[in-house]
């Protein structure tokens, strides 16, 4: 059983990249696949973004795969099939797997949590910074005591 993450772009490549390494720090989630839901318009984003995640889970001795993937920005059926249909793939293959909501816009993360009611999902991250001033820089640079690691499953189950 592997350890996989869906995540997704928002407004900040330091939003999705902060709280994937909150995840692995307060949580001990270290995933061996990563999705990132992407808009079309937020491709060079992406691929930075991707690019840093490989780094970040190498130095913490993940061998990951980090896949983008491309959803529309304002359909929140259709990026509720997509995800459902990824995760649904992952629950077939006995993976465990997380949703982190942090970085997404209203949209995909309302199409995310509807297409993740109808799968198994084991945990859902949520980063939650106090004050975002100074946020767009990397976690550990943030004062830990204003950052806020959620994994909002095991708070309500």
């Amino acid at each position: 059983m592997g350890k996989v993450l869906l995540t997704m772009m928002g407004r900040s490549v330091w939003g999705l990249f902060n709280s994937v390494w909150a995840s692995i720090r307060q949580f001990d989630y270290l995933p061996d696949k990563v999705y990132v839901m992407t808009v079309g318009c937020e491709t060079a984003r992406a691929h930075m973004a991707r690019e840093m995640l490989i780094v970040l889970l190498r130095e913490h001795g993940s061998r990951a795969e980090v896949q983008l993937v491309d959803v529309p920005g304002d359909d929140i059926k259709e990026i509720g099939r997509r995800v459902n249909e990824i995760i649904g793939s992952e629950n077939e293959r006995n993976n465990e797997v997380a949703v982190d909501v942090t970085p997404g816009t209203k949209a995909t993360v309302l199409g995310t949590v509807i297409g993740a009611g109808k799968v198994r999902v084991d945990h859902i991250f949520y980063l939650y910074i106090e004050s975002l001033q100074n946020a767009a820089r990397p976690y550990m640079e943030i004062p830990l005591d204003i950052q806020h690691s959620h994994d909002l499953l095991k708070e309500v189950r």
